[in-house]
């Protein structure tokens, strides 16, 4: 299929799709002429790809789970959930700070009605 084709099936835009082929994140297409073919694994990835940043990731952090399946035969499935460990542990210390600074902002409130209210 073609680019056009690909980013209708996965809502990513043709630019997108080409910064995630230079990155290395989807395989280099083959070619028709002058146009890339895209094949149906290409969509998985895309779809793959779109869903970890929604959740957080970076493109960069996606790399290194992409050299990893490049070097495999397969998808490094300990890895992905090791990378998603790690975020949800980020995750947690980050909604940590939150509550502490909502607490804080909470007593800060208190003391200028206890003060001026």
């Amino acid at each position: 299929m073609y680019i056009g084709k690909l980013a209708e099936l996965t809502g990513a835009t043709q630019k997108a799709i080409r910064l995630y082929e230079s990155m290395g994140l989807i395989p280099v297409p083959n070619r028709q002429g002058k146009y890339r073919v895209y094949a149906d694994n290409d969509v998985v990835l895309i779809n793959l790809i779109r869903r970890a940043q929604a959740v957080g990731f970076s493109l960069a952090e996606l790399r290194e789970l992409v050299a990893l399946k490049a070097k495999g035969n397969g998808f490094p499935i300990e890895v992905a959930n090791e990378l998603i460990a790690k975020k949800r542990e980020k995750l947690r210390k980050d909604m940590n700070v939150i509550k502490s600074l909502d607490r804080r902002l909470i007593e800060l409130e208190d003391e200028l009605k206890r003060n001026f209210g």
